[in-house]
């Protein structure tokens, strides 16, 4: 039998094109150019049907700007004509100052009303002139805007994105003295990796409706003196990562967030003062999230900060060797006759590459804070502190050089299961 007839009498060829398109939609997987041409190619049929698909042909389009030649150029702009008329998501992967494609450049600009998110490379910078270009563009359907480094130029005059009335999401990496202008009170997430804390404070005290906001600051010039109007409140900010590496690090002194839930502090070795945390942590009530990441504070000042946080389920400390000490996690140790410390925390991550801690006092808080199902429901008082849900412990590197804890260790936690408590075991 022919492969014609093979496919004349194949139960496939009964199929309506509504539930082969629904088929060939989970066959895209993370090589979604490539799985969606393999559909395309496997016969007339099912060519026509993938190609009469938009949603096939939507998702993130890597667009090589500076690619040579026009065969490039013939392809994008046969896939952009499949998706129509859905959003498309493009990201320009090189870019590279007077080497642009224009073929390229205005097949992509062609679509600017349908693209549903534009996402630029960090490490490369983005010329001046493409991003006034596309500041020009009308961007309605744009949803996530990232414009990734720009090239510094001596240029004052602002970047103005005007016609994007959808705009949620922004980020950018130091535009330098050139000023970048959004509709910073629509959006919903910022992310700032920026040299100037000036540029960074005027920003965020134009976004009123910010949920998700991450910043990244290397300065090291002063904050600005705004006058009696500290601190500003975000109302419905929800997570705040803060990446420092500053002189003066007092930037939580200008921000409200009554409504926090998630906080993120990267401080890079920066000295942090307990004061400006607690006093941050008193305008913040509602944290459940907490995580440190190279953070040059005493286990006094890491249980002031757990303290202060009186509704936390879940901790992390990445290089945090001066804090995680017998000190703090004495805090933690819960007894039946003591108010616990984070009486709601049930996950507990700890990475780090020195230890400077008791294994038997780690072990022994552990356990204290574990009940079996059946301790749980024999137990005529309900235990004041939350069974751990997760408790995550690495030291000293990854892979063999890990550190490995003892038999005793072992033994003291041995009533805990391997997918609550994950940690490197000694088995010599």
């Amino acid at each position: 039998m022919s492969s014609r007839s093979k496919y004349i009498v194949s139960p496939i060829r009964t199929l309506p094109a509504e539930l082969l398109a629904e088929i060939f939609e989970y066959t895209i997987g993370d090589s979604h150019v490539k799985d969606a041409h393999r559909v395309s190619q496997v016969c007339s049929n099912w060519r026509q049907v993938a190609h009469s698909t938009p949603r096939l042909w939507t998702q993130m389009l890597d667009v090589a700007l500076c690619k040579k030649g026009d065969t490039f150029s013939h392809c994008l702009k046969a896939w952009l004509a499949r998706s129509a008329p859905l959003p498309v998501h493009i990201s320009f992967t090189s870019v590279d100052h007077g080497d642009i494609n224009p073929g390229i450049l205005e097949e992509v600009l062609k679509v600017a009303l349908r693209w549903g998110s534009l996402k630029m490379p960090k490490v490369a910078t983005m010329p001046l002139s493409l991003v006034r270009r596309l500041a020009q563009c009308r961007l309605d359907c744009l949803e996530e805007l990232d414009l990734g480094t720009i090239a510094e130029y001596e240029d004052a005059t602002p970047v103005v994105f005007t016609a994007v009335p959808r705009l949620r999401k922004f980020s950018v990496v130091n535009p330098g003295t050139t000023p970048i202008v959004v509709p910073w009170a629509q959006l919903t997430e910022l992310t700032l990796d920026w040299d100037s804390p000036v540029g960074v404070f005027q920003a965020l005290t134009q976004c009123t409706n910010l949920i998700t906001v991450s910043i990244q600051m290397y300065g090291w010039s002063r904050l600005p003196e705004i006058g009696q109007d500290l601190p500003v409140e975000f109302s419905q900010l929800n997570t705040f990562c803060l990446d420092l590496s500053m002189k003066r690090p007092a930037f939580l002194d200008y921000l409200s967030t009554p409504v926090l839930q998630k906080l993120q502090l990267f401080l890079n070795g920066v000295s942090w003062s307990q004061t400006h945390l607690t006093a941050f942590q008193l305008r913040a009530p509602n944290i459940t999230f907490l995580e440190f990441t190279h953070a040059w504070l005493t286990s006094d000042d890491l249980v002031a900060a757990v303290r202060h946080a009186p509704l936390l389920t879940h901790l992390k400390l990445t290089g945090c060797r001066k804090c995680f000490k017998d000190e703090f996690i004495h805090a933690l140790h819960y007894h039946d006759d003591a108010t616990p410390l984070a009486p709601c925390l049930q996950s507990l991550e700890v990475l780090g590459s020195v230890m400077n801690f008791t294994e038997d006092v780690l072990a022994g808080m552990i356990a204290s804070r574990w009940w079996t199902d059946i301790e749980l429901a024999t137990n005529t008082v309900r235990p004041a502190a939350a069974r751990w849900t997760s408790v995550v412990l690495q030291f000293g590197g990854f892979g063999h050089n890990q550190y490995h804890f003892s038999p005793r260790f072992a033994d003291i936690v041995k009533d805990m299961p391997s997918d609550v408590l994950k940690y490197r075991k000694d088995t010599t």
